[in-house]
């Protein structure tokens, strides 16, 4: 419940470290180095402290390399703590500040079975340790062991004026645990009351205030404890953390850029700097790259923690967009996979992922990110799986992914694009229906049709929309109302040659011979590349070329389509007959005998090459 560098927070040497001083006779320059580094740390000048403290470990001092573990313990940086901690201990079994601080890093680890008998075991060496007394009892407390909590707590009331508020609150800290919060508010206004000069008292009802959500409260207590001790990081940053949980991010913000810059090595400080600087970029991209370095120093702290990695995986991802940075994308993969491997579960994240993945084609690990990250998907993603569901030919999933975008926002742009999705499957269904069940097709083209008027509904300019419709109605061989939605499609999407392409196919059908050579010849124009349809649009100008007599622009219409399609029957025996009128029998020859290659019932090539063998005899 409490924050868990708080009984960290505090200088004090216990009582057997003088008299392991006395005993070991330090010389006057270790004992000048101790004092400094006592001294430095109570001040909050930790990096003198660490290099005081250091002076006096590299001589062989035990309770200078616990003192560096005090050090980091200060900057929550709990590994090299621990290291720091594990050393002094070996140097000195009977160091009761070694046993502590090995004891405080695995409960503010969350470790508190294990942390209890390092805590106990201080107590045991120094029975007058109130640092190591109140994380015994607040471990105790962790574990629901709340009567030992108490007796642990009392056990301290009475250590001086100094102490006494500290074990004030943490009898508050039981009675919160123990969900008393009417206990709670008592044992911590107490410790106000009594010592309104403290500023760990009006911290610890701040954050009381804070877990019951009364943050107007708890702002003027971290205020009142910041005014007492302007130069601690720790309140400052329990200040920023309440001004951010009640959304006053602006003040946050400042907050924790101010613990950044007296204490750049603090973790928990840089984290939330970072966290709240990639919130604040959905609605300022700029911010994203401002979270870049808080969270990159942090990691350079805290190495293994998985939500850092996910917080600055999605980081570099959102910086990539903006400027296309392949080192950033691939900055962006590795840490999100990371991230993932120790632990992290992060919906977002895995939503990231996905996308990413879906970039560098990696359809179906894709699938498997947007499966993690659940089922309340942003509209975006739901509609990116179905895409997906659709690569994989899972009609069916993806029909219900798109209709549950339409059933969350159905006036929505992107449930009308998630209609034209719906009525494109349908309209594939009918196809593939078709070939078995023509009646059954008929019925399923009808509702394509239906869905596509939906979409038109939503927005009259869509081209897609009325280019399927086009093609349901023919299909359903209801030829005048296939013209008029192909028209409107060609007019809203001039460039599109294949719309133009159907466009003219329905002129042919209507015999609109004129009407279709000017579509055909807009595909012409339009494809640039050797296209199934331009290959068709060919031969159809072609055709009605060779129709008018007009063999050598026929021939040369012809040849261009055969060039693109050599294995269409059709094009090579209109070919073979352009060459036949305009009396070029050996061409005409080898393009009936390509015709009866690929056709060998065809008649007309037969009838054709016949001829011609003929009139040679």
């Amino acid at each position: 419940m409490r924050t868990a560098n708080r009984i960290g927070a505090w200088c004090w040497m216990p009582a057997a470290l003088a008299g392991v001083l006395v005993m070991l006779a330090p010389t006057l320059a270790q004992a000048d180095a101790l004092r400094d580094g006592r001294t430095a740390l109570q001040a909050g000048r930790l990096d003198d402290a660490a290099r005081f403290f250091e002076q006096a470990a590299t001589q062989g001092v035990a309770e200078g390399r616990a003192g560096v573990g005090l050090v980091h313990l200060r900057r929550h940086q709990l590994a090299r703590a621990m290291e720091a901690f594990e050393l002094a201990a070996r140097m000195d079994d009977q160091l009761a500040m070694a046993h502590y601080g090995r004891g405080e890093v695995l409960r503010q680890q969350e470790k508190y079975e294990e942390a209890v008998p390092f805590l106990q075991r201080a107590v045991e060496l120094d029975r007058r340790y109130p640092e190591a007394q109140l994380g015994l009892s607040a471990a105790l407390r962790e574990l629901g062991r709340y009567p030992e909590a108490v007796a642990a707590a009392n056990r301290g009331l009475n250590w001086g004026a100094k102490w006494r508020p500290r074990f004030l609150i943490a009898l508050g800290d039981i009675a919160a645990a123990r969900d008393s919060l009417r206990d709670a508010g008592i044992w911590y206004t107490t410790a106000v009351q009594e010592s309104p000069e403290d500023p760990e008292t009006h911290r610890a009802l701040g954050d009381f205030y804070v877990q019951r959500g009364t943050f107007d409260l708890a702002y003027p207590e971290y205020q009142s404890a910041v005014a007492l001790d302007s130069a601690d990081v720790d309140l400052h940053f329990a200040l920023g953390k309440a001004l951010y949980y009640g959304q006053r991010y602006v003040s946050a913000l400042e907050e924790f850029q101010w613990v950044v810059t007296r204490d750049p090595e603090f973790p928990a400080a840089q984290f939330a700097l970072g966290e709240l600087l990639y919130r604040s970029g959905k609605a300022d991209p700029r911010r994203y790259g401002e979270a870049r370095a808080p969270l990159e120093k942090y990691l350079q702290l805290v190495p293994e923690d998985a939500k850092g990695w996910s917080v600055l995986g999605r980081t570099y991802y959102f910086l990539e967009l903006a400027a296309r940075d392949s080192v950033l994308r691939e900055r962006a993969m590795e840490a999100l996979l990371k991230a993932e491997q120790l632990g992290d579960k992060n919906k977002e994240m895995f939503s990231i992922r996905a996308r990413m993945r879906v970039d560098r084609r990696e359809y179906e690990q894709a699938v498997a990110d947007y499966e993690r990250a659940g089922a309340d998907l942003a509209p975006d993603d739901v509609y990116r799986l179905a895409r997906l569901m659709t690569i994989q030919r899972n009609a069916a999933r993806a029909e219900s992914l798109y209709a549950g975008i339409v059933e969350r926002d159905s006036t929505s742009k992107l449930a009308a694009v998630a209609l034209t999705e719906i009525g494109k499957i349908r309209y594939a269904q009918a196809n593939e229906l078709g070939k078995r069940d023509r009646e059954a097709a008929v019925a399923v083209y009808q509702g394509s049709i239906d869905i596509f008027q939906r979409r038109l509904v939503l927005d009259p300019d869509s081209d897609e929309a009325y280019y399927y419709v086009g093609l349901a109605y023919r299909e359903l061989g209801r030829y005048p109302e296939a013209l008029e939605a192909m028209r409107s499609a060609a007019a809203l999407a001039p460039d599109k040659p294949e719309r133009h392409f159907w466009l003219g196919l329905l002129y042919v059908q209507s015999d609109s011979a004129g009407r279709a050579e000017e579509e055909f010849e807009r595909v012409v124009a339009l494809e640039r590349n050797g296209t199934a349809n331009k290959a068709l649009a060919l031969q159809q100008l072609g055709y009605y070329r060779l129709l008018r007599r007009e063999y050598p622009g026929a021939i040369e219409l012809l040849e261009e389509s055969v060039a693109i399609n050599p294995g269409d029957p059709n094009t090579l025996l209109w070919l073979a007959q352009g060459y036949q009128n305009s009396g070029n029998r050996a061409k005409a020859a080898e393009n009936y005998r390509r015709v009866l290659a690929l056709s060998p019932g065809s008649v007309d090539a037969r009838n054709g090459l016949r001829l011609l063998e003929g009139g040679a005899r």
